[in-house]
């Protein structure tokens, strides 16, 4: 008696997953993203109406609030995608989040704009305190919110 055999189909090989993010992570990115674009509306409407340093016999410009403002705003964007990265929770905690470094970065902006001046010297140098101070406290406030946030307990 001759044995049966049986071929076996070729084995067709599963088309390979594509890596999706969950959907948590891509929320998180999208509130980054929200907290972000505060962050920067607020560097360049400082950088654009803060006063600037004026010095010297010749009165010469320097626009101090634009520079500390872009290396304060590099510092809080580290911070919040940190807080993106590692996540902190559901959505209403996100908008919470943004909310509060939405408030910080206006509350920059508006202390770099409109706080005085203090003016020195025969040739007076006038010198934005406010404008210095103010982008480098927004970027301290935000890494400690963020700090807070991503050590909170998840639920």
């Amino acid at each position: 008696m001759l044995s049966e055999t049986k071929i076996r189909p070729p084995e067709v090989p599963e088309a390979p997953r594509t890596a999706e993010a969950p959907v948590e992570t891509r929320s998180a990115f999208l509130y980054g993203i929200v907290a972000i674009g505060a962050i920067w509306l607020s560097v360049v409407l400082l950088s654009i109406f803060s006063p600037d340093l004026v010095t010297g016999t010749m009165q010469d410009h320097f626009p101090i609030a634009m520079v500390v403002g872009l290396l304060a705003g590099l510092a809080a964007t580290k911070s919040v995608v940190k807080a993106a990265t590692h996540g902190i929770g559901g959505p209403r905690l996100w908008v919470f989040y943004d909310l509060i470094v939405g408030v910080i970065w206006l509350a920059v902006a508006l202390v770099s704009i409109y706080v005085p001046v203090v003016v020195s010297g025969t040739d007076p140098t006038q010198l934005p305190i406010g404008a210095v101070v103010a982008p480098i406290a927004g970027a301290i406030a935000t890494g400690a919110v963020s700090e807070i946030f991503v050590a909170a307990p998840r639920r």
